[in-house]
């Protein structure tokens, strides 16, 4: 198991999201649960692998669009790390109220993420304009429509 603690570094060296163009991926297993193969940490995405982070670093996927979009959603949220995850943290306890109904719906149900799935795929997403403000339209449904939102979306996938 790799040290927990190599992840300070890189909270030392946050910038502002829109001070950031791309984001690099370093390798920080500790942090990762099973079943996920990446995520942003205040500018960087935090992989289970070397050979995971190399990959994302060299190529630009639908994974890497997924963790940017989160960068974009970043500077959406003033322009903070801190309010985006505040934010992705409310959004995530109002979802788990219906893990019963859905496995994982903190995660699922959570607006950043929702908006994240639905363009990860769409390369010109973050080029047209620059924005990644979709999140804003789940976040104004209550976590009981992000529910219908997700089976009506999700349902034939």
């Amino acid at each position: 198991m790799h040290n927990p603690l190599t992840i300070f570094p890189l909270i030392l060296r946050v910038r502002r999201p829109s001070r950031q163009q791309d984001m690099k991926a370093v390798s920080c297993p500790f942090w990762i649960r099973k079943g996920y193969e990446a995520m942003t940490f205040f500018g960087h995405i935090i992989t289970h692998s070397k050979d995971e982070a190399e990959h994302i670093n060299s190529h630009f996927d639908a994974l890497k669009q997924h963790e940017m979009i989160h960068l974009y959603q970043a500077r959406s949220t003033r322009d903070s790390w801190m309010c985006f995850y505040w934010k992705y943290f409310r959004f995530w306890l109002q979802g788990c109220r219906y893990r019963k109904k859905l496995p994982n719906a903190g995660y699922r149900l959570n607006p950043f993420e929702m908006e994240a799935y639905m363009h990860m795929y769409d390369k010109d997403y973050l080029k047209s304009g620059g924005k990644a403000e979709g999140w804003k339209k789940y976040a104004a449904m209550t976590p009981a429509q992000r529910l219908e939102e997700y089976i009506r979306v999700y349902r034939h996938r």
